[in-house]
């Protein structure tokens, strides 16, 4: 039973990627790179004022989040959230026509899966914006800041990086979270399960690394809104060291800071109105030239 049910997975899956390139993939990944505390000044310009906060570190693993070609701008940096520290990654039933998937041995839970479009003028659901299904694809940053070790391309690098499962969420059970590859092969099932990621010879980067699609599935009852996943990253060759444990999260329901929501309740409505109204006509604007010091502004009494 489900067996056949992953293959429906499988069909849904597939569908999303099948018009992807490697040279401009409209899917958002999790990259994989090295030297965390290295950091530029402005994503946009990664190559402006850049600094590294820590030297020592320069050969530790590291996971990030970049949507594709920066086409729409993740709302946090490094991590998959809002500015207000929102779960970033919304969560979609997968279903079978109109019917939800349910658990084999547990029909109480139903599946889901992280596939949805997003732009950052109009947040999720927009028709024109792009895909962010997850998958891992190597970092490739400035100054080869980011980038895993590279020559050319008849030179193979040491290094062998996979991906650990650490545990997932404390309101999940163990078996209610798998990663599912495009030949219909479950991975990442258990807690300590690691998957390799093949290196490979990338021409539109120049470099060697990581290009894989992977899809991550939740099985989830009606209790469940945010889920988590704990991964990390490791080279067999120990040319780099584990990377620190990176957190993915998800949500059923995600709540997009909007101009004009007040409250922050996500809303804007009559209860926003009400806080305009009450605090109309006072100004934030502060500016120290403004201030005029008083004769007691000098006056300083100190103890003997």
């Amino acid at each position: 039973m489900f067996e056949k049910r992953a293959n429906i997975i499988v069909i849904v899956f597939v569908l999303g990627f099948s018009n992807l390139c490697l040279s401009q993939c409209p899917v958002a990944h999790t990259h994989i790179g090295k030297n965390p505390t290295w950091r530029p000044a402005d994503w946009c310009r990664p190559g402006d004022g850049a600094v590294d906060l820590d030297p020592t570190d320069d050969d530790k693993l590291w996971f990030f989040s970049l949507p594709p070609v920066h086409a729409c701008a993740t709302p946090g940096w490094p991590h998959w959230e809002h500015v207000n520290g929102n779960t970033f990654l919304v969560l979609t039933s997968v279903k079978d026509g109109e019917e939800h998937i349910t658990k084999p041995d547990d029909p109480s839970k139903e599946l889901y899966t992280c596939s949805f479009t997003y732009s950052k003028a109009d947040g999720y659901g927009d028709p024109n914006g792009l895909q962010h299904l997850d998958g891992w694809h190597s970092a490739h940053g400035p100054q080869g800041a980011w980038n895993l070790d590279s020559v050319d391309a008849n030179t193979v690098p040491a290094w062998d990086i996979y991906v650990r499962r650490e545990r997932v969420g404390d309101n999940l059970d163990e078996d209610d979270f798998f990663a599912l590859l495009h030949d219909d092969t479950p991975e990442l099932e258990k807690d300590g399960d690691t998957f390799f990621l093949e290196k490979r010879w990338l021409p539109e980067k120049n470099a060697w690394g990581m290009h894989d699609h992977m899809g991550f599935y939740f099985w989830l009852d009606e209790d469940d809104e945010e889920v988590y996943v704990v991964l990390s990253a490791h080279d067999a060759d120990g040319m780099y060291q584990r990377s620190a444990d990176f957190v993915m999260r998800f949500a059923r329901t995600v709540h997009q800071p909007i101009p004009g929501d007040l409250n922050g309740d996500s809303v804007v409505d009559f209860r926003d109105f009400e806080i305009l109204i009450e605090h109309w006509g006072r100004s934030g604007v502060y500016s120290g030239e403004d201030h005029e010091p008083h004769d007691h502004d000098h006056d300083h009494h100190y103890d003997e």
